[in-house]
């Protein structure tokens, strides 16, 4: 889904795909960016059609509009801003004179222009966010919002934090926005049940087990300590393997849950996933909040039958292999 419309969309949206962490996102964010160069060819001289970056915190664990401005400018090759930070900086040295923040988004907006873009493909989106700052965040929402224009379109990837924390409270994004929740596993719905037992034995058959329906047998448990979560699991899983071979001897129940998740990291990201799709169905206008003193409860609006707003059917092989790596 994400991809055809990444491809398709029309130009001045914002193509938003969330979802917890280790669930595939970045994986997933970095096939579509692929696909799109592929896609959007421009022989142009000095066409850069899709610009991709991956957000980062400067200072303090906070984005900095001043930062994001600079990077997209450096994406786009801009002849002044090109090789700031770089190691032969000295060789291409141009006075610093002038490089504020409003100069910086006069510049990408001329760069953008000038490079015939069009994507703009943000990683790690959520980050943008962490600042209790109002002003500095909105100066911020206001520095992305370029990036999508009436000839442009902005995909961007991160966690949900994105949509509790200010994105959706935000007049810059009003009426653009298209959320896509890559989400995670769910033992209230019989096909992510499904789904997550064929995954467990995928992985079952590269691993040494005791007994080897050990995690068959422990499903319920693993979906319990990894939230449901495939690169939580993986993580886990290797984890494990590791272990195991230390000892030189398969994996059992007790090396398998040493290596769970920490208690306190099971039920952060537990709450991380409740507040992001509450946020985001809340922003859809598919739930209403009931508030009662310092309870807060979230309820659907004319639920009907079937999937939950924004869950997914995936459409997985099952004859796809899963590798056990040491990525987490």
């Amino acid at each position: 889904m994400f991809l055809p419309m990444s491809l398709d969309a029309g130009d001045g949206l914002v193509i938003l795909l969330l979802g917890p962490t280790q669930c595939g996102k970045s994986i997933l964010f970095h096939e579509v960016v692929h696909a799109l160069k592929a896609a959007f060819l421009d022989n142009r001289p000095g066409a850069i059609p899709i610009a991709a970056l991956q957000i980062e915190t400067v200072g303090d664990g906070r984005a900095k509009p001043k930062w994001l401005g600079l990077e997209l400018l450096k994406e786009l090759r801009h002849p002044i801003y090109e090789h700031i930070g770089d190691l032969d900086e000295h060789d291409h040295y141009f006075p610093s004179k002038g490089r504020d923040e409003g100069t910086m988004r006069v510049a990408l907006k001329a760069a953008l222009n000038g490079r015939y873009t069009r994507r703009v493909c943000l990683d790690e989106v959520h980050l943008l966010t962490r600042t209790k700052d109002p002003e500095l965040r909105a100066a911020i929402l206001e520095s992305v919002k370029c990036t999508c224009a009436i000839d442009r379109t902005l995909i961007a990837s991160g966690g949900y934090e994105i949509a509790y924390k200010g994105l959706f409270d935000s007049s810059h994004f009003s009426g653009r926005v298209v959320t896509i929740d890559f989400g995670n596993y769910e033992s209230s719905r019989k096909e992510d049940v499904c789904d997550w037992v064929r995954i467990l034995k995928t992985y079952g058959q590269h691993l040494k087990l005791t007994p080897e329906t050990l995690l068959f047998d422990e499903f319920e448990s693993l979906m319990v300590m990894t939230n449901g979560v495939v690169g939580l699991l993986d993580k886990m899983l290797w984890r494990a393997q590791i272990t195991a071979a230390s000892k030189n001897s398969p994996i059992d129940r007790a090396i398998l849950f040493s290596c769970a998740p920490p208690a306190n990291e099971q039920a952060s990201i537990a709450k991380d996933i409740q507040k992001g799709k509450a946020a985001i169905a809340l922003a859809t206008g598919l739930t209403k909040r009931a508030e009662t003193g310092d309870n807060k409860e979230v309820t659907k609006v004319n639920a009907g039958q079937g999937l939950k707003p924004f869950e997914r059917r995936p459409d997985r092989n099952s004859a796809m292999e899963i590798s056990i790596h040491d990525d987490d």
